[in-house]
């Protein structure tokens, strides 16, 4: 259950790429990333069901959680930008189910109720209702997707085909009114992606990949209107009814640029070859955003008014940077995070960067989630902490990018 949130798939991208190129090294984070497999051959189409037989997923069931007690006081017309939602546990060895809290811009924790146990968080809703969830592993092929209304404590679930571990799941934007699911395939690489109403029901599948029917991650703009997939050969820009539309970074070569997160709603951001790219879904030529090759590899980038900052990782650890666009980049100390753990940015509030730290080794088991100004060098913890302040398993910046 200790992992950061694979809602963050480039993180898990990245680290994936890492590990195929032999970067990953020395003592693991206590919050282990899941690692992609590689993008190899695929089955061709969506699986007809949870067992490659008729429909895709399983009926709809519904479960009680949470107490209305629970959440009461909580104003939920406030709720939006600048909100993060977390799940806490006591400790990061603890068993059973997590606690949800809802963190306010300001840092007042609203305690909701038990989270979904075994299942890890995965995204929030545009419309701050309802909250993702996936339970995997419990099944050779099969993987539980939950839907938890934040406001009822309801929740329901059904299951999808995978041949692994291996799902990443999202709710489409901007609303968050189906799910997008990306599952294994059983001769490695990605099945096709699919999207599903929030009680189950297969909506579309996507085409496959151009060169060998897969795909490694997939990123949706704010408004919903496009898909952008990362493949073995770059990356793909498909509408939002499934329709190709034009192929990005070809010329960089097989396997150079690995899909980040988004830039603006027009460009999205990738690693090419150890320097930062900010390509426009027109096809445009792409903004390059670093002139040095960095120390590690890049998960992802974000501008505030002090500069642009990104997320590098190597050996197992991720850390906090500001980009120098004539040099080389100048590696942050956040206040209280550990050397050798994972400081993960989870997006942009005004001049902050929500961050989520965890200790890398056993003498460091904890994670938190901290308001850090990077311009000041000022971080405020808001949930979690060293001194007994549980343990963050996952935490989600409103509709950050």
């Amino acid at each position: 259950m200790v992992t950061f949130s694979i809602g963050r798939r480039a993180a898990a991208a990245l680290l994936s790429m890492l590990a195929l190129a032999g970067v990953v090294c020395g003592c693991a984070a206590t919050a282990p990333v899941s690692v992609r497999p590689a993008t190899v051959s695929a089955e061709k189409g969506c699986p007809r069901s949870v067992t490659s037989g008729t429909a895709a997923a399983s009926t709809a069931s519904t479960t009680v959680f949470w107490p209305a007690a629970d959440r009461a006081g909580v104003p939920w017309r406030s709720v939006g930008r600048g909100w993060i939602l977390a799940d806490l546990a006591r400790s990061g060895s603890a068993s059973g189910p997590g606690t949800l809290y809802l963190v306010s811009p300001g840092g007042q924790r609203y305690r909701l109720g038990p989270a979904p146990g075994s299942a890890l968080l995965q995204d929030w809703s545009g419309d701050g209702t309802h909250a993702l969830f996936l339970r995997q592993g419990l099944e050779p092929t099969r993987a539980s997707v939950i839907v938890l209304d934040l406001q009822t404590g309801q929740a329901s679930s059904f299951t999808v085909y995978s041949a692994t571990s291996y799902v990443i799941a999202s709710f489409s934007r901007p609303a968050g009114t189906a799910i997008l699911v990306l599952a294994a395939a059983t001769r490695g690489g990605s099945l096709p992606l699919q999207r599903f109403s929030l009680t189950g029901t297969r909506e579309l599948c996507y085409p496959a990949g151009a060169a060998d029917g897969s795909y490694g991650s997939y990123q949706e703009n704010a408004d919903g209107t496009a898909i952008v997939f990362g493949t073995q050969d770059g990356m793909e820009v498909v509408s939002s009814a499934g329709q190709p539309v034009r192929a990005l970074a070809t010329q960089y070569g097989p396997g150079s640029c690995q899909m980040l997160n988004w830039w603006n709603n027009d460009r999205v951001l990738a690693d090419c070859s150890g320097q930062l790219l900010a390509f426009p879904l027109s096809g445009g030529p792409p903004e390059q955003l670093t002139t040095s090759r960095d120390r590690g590899g890049f998960v992802a980038a974000w501008h505030l008014p002090s500069g642009t900052y990104a997320e590098a990782a190597a050996c197992g650890s991720t850390w906090l940077e500001r980009l120098n666009p004539d040099g080389p980049a100048t590696r942050l100390t956040i206040p209280g995070a550990p050397n050798g753990g994972r400081v993960q940015p989870l997006g942009v509030y005004g001049d902050q960067l929500a961050l989520q730290v965890a200790g890398g080794c056993a003498r460091y088991p904890y994670s938190f989630v901290e308001w850090y100004n990077p311009a000041a060098n000022v971080a405020t913890t808001v949930l979690g902490g060293p001194a007994g302040g549980g343990y963050v398993t996952g935490a989600i910046l409103f509709q950050a990018s």
